[in-house]
């Protein structure tokens, strides 16, 4: 027997955004839960986000709607529920970077046609906005193509991982950064045993650790779910003379694909300096290239799409990241938030960070059919608290 033991009604296992979100959800309906992570909070995927709250846009610019984008169409409205305090977790204390993503197309004719398509299959959440309303780099007279507002709000992830840590942090615990031994009785299991010093004990157990749950999987001999890693090679890059900043810009840049070229994020870094983050088409094409090469396609990319503005002299890394999530036919992107249940062990990926929430629903819906009850637990101080992973603006340019 291990000489402590930790007891929670259910255990979360990864805290990035989908494990945050499932732990304030069922911690809120008086659930014993502890959230578990073995590295830093939102070290991973999380903090490797551009914050969009996605409302499919994305999904819909050949003029189709798709299922992915009529999946996630009720994501942005939910999400500024929370965000003005009225929905299920509380977040008016994020910082919100913009209400509204922007899109753009260039004044190449297979752009102009692009953002037409996309305007009239997106019309409710997509609105034209004309020369008199454009602010920051659009309001620029130079700038000549179409520029479209977008039902999508984006949001600084630092500070919401803050946000849904605040409440419950005593429950969200750093474990060894080690392959848990699963302990299981009649096909269930009971506890996860860390050497024989530590076992954590629950009734249900829930994996929200993005791409660690392949690791995960295979200790526990599970065939089923089968996991994908779609990776990009991210593009970031800032003013060197930090007196003269990037300008601020949250968009998408269209071409003549059913892709954006680009998706541009604005972050400040912990010295104010602002830092571009590029995924879209470039990140995804990106992937296996030299870092170099890459920033040199994307030096070029930015004077194609911005030719109106002078680029301060910048400095620039790459990222990667791997969106982990359940395996697909042909890699395909998943259409939705996924969860799959083996008796009192349930497996889950959010695909997306907007879903979040409905990932959460999926999750508290299986745990209602396993019959979890609630149960009292003492004060347990045996392992740490799990802290809060460094921003990725204030470390990808010190490789």
């Amino acid at each position: 027997m291990s000489q402590n033991i930790i007891t929670a009604d259910v255990v979360i296992v990864g805290a990035g955004i989908a494990g945050l979100w499932l732990h304030n959800r069922l911690s809120q309906l008086g659930y014993h839960s502890l959230l578990l992570e073995n590295q830093k909070i939102g070290h991973a995927q999380t903090l490797s986000a551009q914050g969009i709250i996605h409302g499919g846009s994305k999904y819909a610019l050949n003029g189709i709607l798709s299922n992915a984008a009529q999946t996630i169409s009720g994501m942005p409205a939910r999400w500024k529920a929370c965000l003005q305090g009225s929905g299920e977790i509380d977040l008016s204390s994020v910082n919100v970077f913009t209400e509204h993503q922007l899109l753009w197309s260039t004044q190449s004719l297979s752009s102009k046609m692009v953002s037409f398509f996309a305007s009239k299959a997106l019309q409710s959440r997509m609105q034209n906005i004309p020369k008199s309303e454009r602010s920051g780099l659009f309001a620029d007279e130079g700038f000549k193509g179409t520029l479209y507002q977008l039902d999508e709000p984006v949001l600084d992830v630092g500070s919401l991982l803050k946000v849904l840590i605040k409440p419950y942090t005593a429950t969200i615990l750093k474990t060894p950064d080690s392959t848990p031994e699963w302990i299981k009785q009649d096909g269930q299991i009971t506890a996860m045993r860390f050497g024989y010093e530590l076992e954590i004990q629950a009734q249900q157990f829930v994996l929200t650790s993005g791409e660690g749950t392949g690791e995960l999987l295979k200790s526990l001999q599970l065939s089923r779910p089968k996991m994908q890693k779609r990776p990009l090679q991210m593009l970031l890059c800032k003013a060197k003379d930090s007196a003269n900043p990037l300008p601020q810009i949250y968009a998408h840049s269209l071409g003549s694909g059913s892709k954006p070229i680009a998706t541009i994020s604005s972050h400040p870094d912990k010295t104010g300096n602002i830092v571009w983050y590029l995924g879209g088409n470039i990140a995804e094409e990106g992937v296996g290239k030299d870092p170099d090469s890459l920033i040199a396609d994307a030096r070029v990319l930015l004077k194609q799409i911005l030719p109106w503005f002078t680029l301060p002299e910048l400095e620039w890394t790459t990222h990667n990241v791997n969106r982990a999530e359940p395996k697909q036919s042909g890699f395909a992107r998943p259409d939705s938030a996924y969860v799959s249940s083996h008796k009192n062990l349930h497996i889950a990926w959010p695909t997306k960070l907007a879903l979040s929430p409905d990932l959460a629903d999926k999750v508290i819906e299986a745990l209602a059919i396993q019959n979890m009850q609630k149960t009292a637990h003492p004060e347990q101080h045996i392992l740490p608290l799990a802290q809060l992973a460094e921003p990725l603006w204030d470390r990808a340019f010190n490789k």
